[in-house]
């Protein structure tokens, strides 16, 4: 995943309904649309195709800020792009979507006195709600990324806006379980039997803000020990509140060490050719779990998207999404006719 993009969200959304609604409830079943028909790693149909989003705007799809400061997805006149979007998707029979929800905590978070994380702030849920009424109206499945390792990083303000700076919430004990209770466990006991929801994807790419991985910054990073400590945390709490599986993004076969003994569903790897010249064989992963291909790239590669796709079958994943619908990095040249090409319908078992 390249560098997101920091600008103030431009007006790309649909109002849709939201507010306050019962644990648990069915968006599918609310709207009158058929609940998308996957649960991460449980498809005994075959091979997933699907696609990273990965967001509207980055950081700003879910909740309010300086920016924003009447929400994200839910707010009037917010969709309309992303409706056509889905619908391009949904017509190539692309029905597994990885969208990135609170990314570096630049939105849709309330702050305590103390500066430790209050809660989801009163735009979150709507906005969330209106994700998904959106995407059952199309028939999608959604894998929702909960944070990203720009989580950690060294926290600055970008006109009146709080951009990253969170590593103490993951490196403290007191302050991770207090982002578990207030932020996570209520968002897991809203939409924790959600059939629109696949999964959860608890961070993305972790390595890149752990010493000795990814990162020699102390200050932007954790300690291995304490990274799988906060992943096993986030990991368990979806067993405790939620029906869908577990899963973690990783980079690549070298964060393996962060996820070995945790009780992840599926494991996930992203690839690109900055990595490793040829996909990841999943055998070298030890892993009796089906494993996902979570990241691949549609530009800049030695490979075409049909021929990492045609790969990923032969090595055994489970299933394979395309980086990227909207974001705009070098890596991203979706080709939704290429994948539909390449996608076998699949059912849940």
């Amino acid at each position: 995943m390249d560098e997101p993009s920091e600008q103030v969200p431009g007006e790309r959304a649909e109002r849709a309904a939201g507010g306050d609604r019962e644990r648990n409830h069915e968006i599918g079943a609310a709207e009158g649309a058929t609940p998308p028909q996957y649960t991460l790693g449980r498809d005994a149909g075959g091979f997933i195709v699907g696609v990273n989003l990965p967001w509207v705007t980055y950081g700003c799809d879910f909740g309010a800020n300086a920016w924003q400061p009447d929400g994200g997805i839910g707010a009037e006149g917010r969709a309309t792009a992303l409706a056509a979007v889905f619908g391009r998707l949904a017509a190539s029979n692309l029905r597994l979507v990885r969208w990135f929800i609170l990314c570096d905590g630049r939105a849709g978070l309330e702050s305590g006195p103390d500066g430790e994380v209050a809660g989801l702030d009163r735009f979150f849920f709507r906005d969330f709600d209106a994700a998904l009424a959106l995407a059952s109206r199309r028939g999608l499945s959604i894998l929702p990324v909960l944070f990203d390792f720009h989580w950690c990083h060294r926290r600055r303000i970008a006109d009146g806006v709080s951009i990253h700076g969170r590593r103490r919430t993951l490196a403290r004990d007191d302050s991770r379980q207090a982002l578990l209770e207030r932020v996570v466990q209520p968002m897991l006991r809203r939409y924790g039997r959600e059939p629109i929801i696949a999964g959860w994807d608890v961070f993305n790419e972790p390595e890149w803000v752990t010493l000795g991985l990814g990162s020699a910054n102390p200050a932007a990073s954790l300690s291995a020990t304490t990274m799988r400590r906060a992943l096993g945390s986030l990991v368990d709490l979806v067993h405790a509140e939620a029906d869908q599986p577990a899963t973690v993004g990783l980079a690549g076969l070298n964060g393996m060490l962060l996820v070995d003994g945790l009780p992840i569903d599926v494991l996930q790897l992203h690839w690109y050719d900055r990595m490793s010249p040829q996909l990841y064989d999943p055998a070298g992963s030890a892993s009796s779990r089906p494993v996902l291909l979570g990241e691949f790239p549609t530009a800049q590669s030695g490979r075409s998207p049909s021929e990492t796709l045609a790969r990923a079958r032969e090595l055994g994943y489970c299933g394979a999404l395309a980086w990227s619908a909207l974001a705009d990095d070098p890596y991203s040249k979706l080709d939704v006719v290429e994948l539909s090409q390449d996608r076998k319908p699949t059912r849940r078992a």
